[in-house]
């Protein structure tokens, strides 16, 4: 399991790192469009959901890396057994939104998908609301894979530091 969760981690931000280039390029042309005095007005939505799709994404990883969503204060209270039940407390905090944001953003994609964007009608707003699922998903696959190294720990009486 820890070889397809690296593997959905590497996708992933792959994924987050060229939606932000496409971010920054699409910033560049309408910055460039202004100057020549030229009228692009696809590049402000292409910018806005390119920049959504990337932080979202980045939200997911991080919490893979255990960067996000962690109260360090609490964390560094905590050693040995306490701290590996602390973050398995932290897991079911964070389980308790991840799937609610996947199974509601698999309502929200569908709810959405034939809308159509404003400067760019032949994209549909459903791509743009994958977002969710997708990350609801991963961050869900993420959690599960520590609460399961948690869950070992703390059989093994290892401690988390």
């Amino acid at each position: 399991m820890k070889k397809f969760v690296i593997a959905v981690l590497r996708a992933q931000e792959a994924l987050g790192t060229f939606l932000l280039a496409v971010f920054f390029v699409s910033i560049v042309v309408q910055i460039g469009a202004r100057y020549a005095k030229i009228s692009l007005l696809w590049t402000e939505e292409v910018a806005n959901y390119s920049f959504i799709w990337a932080v979202f994404m980045g939200a997911s990883a991080m919490l893979y890396h255990r960067a996000h969503f962690s109260f360090t204060f609490f964390r560094d209270k905590f050693r040995g057994k306490n701290g590996v039940i602390y973050d398995i407390f932290v897991c079911a905090a964070l389980l308790s939104f991840t799937v609610p944001m996947f199974c509601y953003g698999i309502m929200v994609a569908r709810t959405f998908w034939n809308y159509n964007w404003i400067s760019l009608p032949w994209m549909k707003m459903g791509y743009t609301w994958l977002c969710l699922p997708i990350m609801g998903f991963t961050m869900s696959l993420y959690t599960v894979c520590h609460l399961m190294e948690d869950l070992s720990a703390l059989k093994s009486g290892r401690g988390n530091g």
